[in-house]
């Protein structure tokens, strides 16, 4: 079984409001990862609420999603990871972080991230997408290594986390965030080259917002 872990406890202090209730194409971000989510065959799906739960839940109907809150969402995003992951099945074989901010992944990226674990199950699958600089330099006639260079994508969410690293979740320091489990000396990590620029979109400002309302972004 595959778990789905939204990352929703924020307090969106930046934004001014819950960002699990924005609104896009007709639909909160929390319902949008949600439905995604649902339409990529995951079957069980924790969203993990902060300070303002009983507002989200005021807004949003789970649609046989769970809900976790973290007490502490202060302590940042692997706390939030840690309360999801209590709250997974025992017999989750893998856990996708999602960040309830990134409305924008198309379903079919959520699949193909999927999909992409069949072959890599035992490695941390991160998504990648070309970095707009790295596109406009890259040329037909650029070497091998400069079309593939780490240094030419950038990484982003939803990841695929093992059952098998599930532990060092809780080992590292709440500080260092998922970035201590990702680069762990212990872990292999798969990287997945995808097409779509949501898995790199965070909505952290009304300017952010405002930008993906009305900036004409395309999935």
């Amino acid at each position: 079984m595959l778990s789905a872990v939204i990352l929703a406890a924020g307090d969106s202090k930046r934004m001014g409001r819950p960002k699990a209730l924005l609104e896009w194409r007709g639909r909160g971000f929390l319902e949008t990862v949600c439905a995604a989510l649902r339409l990529a065959g995951v079957e069980e799906r924790i969203a993990v609420l902060g300070r303002a739960s009983e507002e989200i839940l005021a807004g949003w109907s789970p649609a046989g999603e769970k809900t976790a809150v973290n007490p502490r969402p202060e302590e940042g995003q692997l706390s939030s990871l840690r309360t999801g992951l209590e709250a997974a099945a025992q017999a989750s074989e893998a856990f996708m972080v999602c960040l309830v901010d990134q409305p924008a992944i198309a379903p079919r990226t959520y699949k193909d991230i999927i999909a992409f674990r069949s072959a890599h199950k035992d490695s941390i699958i991160i998504p990648r997408v070309p970095r707009p600089a790295a596109q406009s330099q890259v040329t037909a006639d650029s070497p091998l290594s400069t079309l593939h260079s780490p240094l030419s994508f950038k990484r982003g969410h939803p990841i695929i986390i093992p059952a098998i690293y599930r532990q060092l979740c809780f080992e590292g320091p709440l500080e260092a965030g998922l970035h201590w489990v990702t680069h762990h000396p212990s872990v292999k990590v798969a990287d997945l080259e995808v097409e779509d620029a949501g898995i790199i979109l965070d909505i952290d400002i009304p300017e952010d917002y405002e930008e993906l309302r009305f900036g004409g972004f395309k999935d």
